[in-house]
């Protein structure tokens, strides 16, 4: 059964906390060809970021997905009552959801194919199954899939969200797992991704200072067959008072790509401050880009 007899955190912070942990993470443009990390930088080391940041974006639209089909269920699950989303701004606005509470399974059809509110088209079936409401500690969900796309590229691993937190009034911790990541282009190509990250909710006292901490790591090769690596060498920080003023990138932290045979490339986001600077080192040399947030996707 879930567990209920804890006591949920309220409403809104439930709502913020959706928007924050998942929507705000969810900030990269698909196939985007002239990325604003390219000064300096030679074509092998941009597909290496672009690659990076296009699959975690997939991804983390699968848990998006899943969080949005719970919540238009009326389960407590993430953020209660399903009135307080737009159906029309979700994902699975044009998907079959059903959700078996007995067998604690979630299913969304999005059948031959239909478009979403971000004007992606997404097919096939999502599945999730649960153990219990994901702010309680100990609970896991996985997330798989069957035949699904976004956009013709074929969507493949399995997802694992389990929530680490010691009580569910400490600080929210999640790790994040994904085994068997791998995205397919109608042409052929396919890119690979493994990930294993915990993400923590710093909650403030106003809900404007709340921030993401991520740890962790990701593997994978892009749509040419290079392998890299990426590895958290200092938290990855993300604030919610910088997102709402725009700020599509983290603020803090500091992120190593590395490739074989090919000098690593460390990704500095700064110091905490709110704005989309990111110092880009290779070889000992640096270079301070500003990415551009108001791009097309």
């Amino acid at each position: 059964m879930i567990v209920s007899s804890l006591t949920p955190l309220n409403t809104m912070t439930k709502i913020l906390s959706l928007c924050f942990i998942v929507i705000f993470m969810t900030t990269s443009c698909d196939d985007q060809e002239d990325h604003p990390l390219q000064n300096g930088i030679d074509a092998l080391e941009i597909e290496n970021v672009n690659s990076e940041e296009e699959l975690q974006t997939t991804y983390d639209e699968l848990e998006l997905i899943s969080v949005e089909a719970d919540e238009s269920m009326g389960s407590d699950g993430f953020i209660g009552g399903r009135e307080q989303m737009d159906p029309m701004e979700r994902l699975t606005r044009c998907a079959t959801v059903d959700h078996d509470k007995e067998a604690m399974t979630i299913t969304v059809d999005f059948g031959d194919g239909c478009e979403g509110p971000d004007g992606k088209v997404r097919s096939g079936i999502i599945f999730i199954t649960y153990t219990g409401r994901l702010f309680v500690p100990g609970s896991v969900w996985t997330i798989t899939s069957r035949a699904y796309t976004v956009n013709r590229k074929l969507i493949e691993g399995t997802k694992t969200i389990t929530n680490v937190s010691e009580s569910i009034r400490d600080q929210v911790s999640f790790h994040k797992l994904l085994e068997g990541g791998k995205v397919s282009w109608p042409d052929g190509t396919f890119a690979t991704r493994e990930v294993d990250k915990t993400f923590t909710w710093i909650r403030g006292n106003n809900p404007l200072t709340d921030e993401i901490h991520v740890e962790g790591e990701a593997s994978g090769t892009n749509r040419r067959g290079v392998a890299y690596q990426v590895t958290i060498v200092s938290k990855i920080v993300w604030k919610r008072a910088c997102r709402l003023r725009g700020v599509c990138v983290p603020v803090q932290g500091l992120k190593l790509i590395e490739r074989r045979e090919h000098p690593d490339v460390l990704l500095d986001f700064g110091d905490g401050q709110c704005d989309a600077m990111v110092t880009i080192t290779k070889n000992g040399e640096s270079r301070l880009i500003e990415k551009d947030c108001n791009g097309s996707e």
